[in-house]
């Protein structure tokens, strides 16, 4: 049986010792001795050499009663034709007309495997409505808590489309009612937007809030601090009027208890 051998990533052609003793119409175990003293003669084979250096021949060992013994010998085509060199004309001839016949078959194109198609995937009904309860469910649900959040008359204006996908979203809600409906006591509204308002930056408007001790409230949510803007505004407008403005090099405002600071309107 013709084969082709894998020999360290590259294919290579190679003849079993069974298929030369058949083709040869010699006995196997005695193809094997005249393999080995050949090998030997090369100086490419003793019994210590080491199975993977590969030099034209593989040596196939197996287990025979509790015995590691040498099952089959492959050859490469010089190692066979080497080989038959002391064999009598018949029996090279039969082994040169067996490689050229396994040559043959080797050079024919092999068809292609053809792609396994990736097998549909089933889904069951029964998956696809429970989804689409619990879908409709938890939309149900968001309406609700908006609802509780919100006042009616901005209700009217919030869809599912415009929540995000945040964990916090609910508080983000609740911060934008905060911001649109004016305190009692005052507007609060965050840092960030204060130092919009007063030119400031957000680590200047945090240090005159204890500075000038403005009326400050928590926030759970993400924005964090709330600043009474008008007292904020006040403030601000005190800290300008009492500080130097920049000259020359210098581009900071400089105040004489509460120090330098950057007011950004200057900087448009």
């Amino acid at each position: 049986m013709n084969t082709l051998t894998l020999i360290n990533d590259t294919k290579q052609p190679m003849m079993g010792s069974r298929k030369i003793a058949e083709v040869t119409g010699k006995q196997h175990k005695h193809v094997v001795r005249d393999i080995l003293a050949m090998l030997e003669q090369l100086q490419i084979y003793s019994p210590d050499l080491d199975d993977d250096d590969f030099k034209g021949f593989i040596i196939k060992r197996k287990e025979y009663k509790g015995r590691d013994v040498i099952d089959e010998i492959w050859l490469d085509e010089n190692l066979s034709m080497t080989l038959v060199t002391g064999y009598d004309a018949k029996r090279r001839l039969a082994l040169i007309e067996q490689w050229q016949a396994m040559k043959i078959e080797l050079e024919q194109p092999r068809p292609a495997s053809l792609p396994v198609p990736t097998p549909a995937i089933q889904v069951n009904d029964n998956i696809v409505q429970f989804a689409r309860v619990v879908a409709e469910a938890t939309a149900s649900a968001t309406m609700k808590a908006i609802v509780e959040v919100m006042a009616p008359r901005q209700v009217q204006n919030v869809t599912l489309s415009t929540l995000g996908h945040e964990t916090n979203w609910v508080e983000d809600l609740k911060q934008q009612v905060r911001e649109s409906q004016p305190h009692s006591n005052g507007e609060y509204v965050p840092v960030s937007k204060a130092a919009w308002k007063t030119g400031l930056s957000d680590s200047t408007c945090r240090k005159l809030i204890g500075f000038a001790r403005i009326p400050v409230r928590s926030d759970t949510g993400v924005r964090g601090l709330l600043v009474k803007l008008p007292a904020i505004e006040q403030a601000a407008q005190k800290l300008l009027n009492e500080s130097t403005p920049p000259k020359g090099n210098r581009k900071r405002w400089t105040h004489p208890q509460f120090g330098n600071f950057t007011y950004y309107t200057d900087l448009i």
